[in-house]
């Protein structure tokens, strides 16, 4: 017995270290870029089309800070309507306007000064794309 045992000690010993693998690569920490919500302060230029599909390009401007911004949307021959709230969330924002047919919505989606989203008035909606330009 103390011949076998001698006999696995001799060929543990004289394995090759080798295919003993060193320890493992640390597992690199991921990092997280936060970005931070857009800024809905400023002037942009918008396009879109009626429910008729009629083309329409207008501007809008937001001013004041979280909590208290105001604007207006100017939708040409349409007319100019006064906004009453604004949300952001990240990189969405929700644009709440008067209108005399009723609220008037725009839901945008920002990727740095450009954006992409919907309106909504009554039952009407449409596509909308835009930029920043102030």
């Amino acid at each position: 017995m103390r011949a076998i045992v001698l006999v696995l000690l001799a060929a543990c010993a004289s394995s090759p270290r080798e295919a003993v693998p060193p320890a493992p690569p640390p597992i690199p920490e991921p990092r997280v870029t936060a970005t931070p919500p857009v800024n809905p302060v400023g002037e942009f230029e918008y396009a879109t089309a009626t429910p008729d599909g009629v083309p329409l390009k207008g501007t809008f401007t937001v001013r004041g800070s979280t909590g208290a911004y105001t604007g207006s949307i100017n939708a040409g021959e349409f007319g100019i309507f006064p906004i009453t709230e604004v949300i952001v969330s990240e990189q969405a924002v929700v644009i709440k306007a008067q209108h005399p047919q009723g609220p008037l919505d725009l839901r945008l989606t920002f990727v740095g000064d450009a954006f992409t989203g919907s309106w909504q008035l009554g039952t009407d909606v449409g596509e909308m794309a835009g930029k920043r330009v102030k």
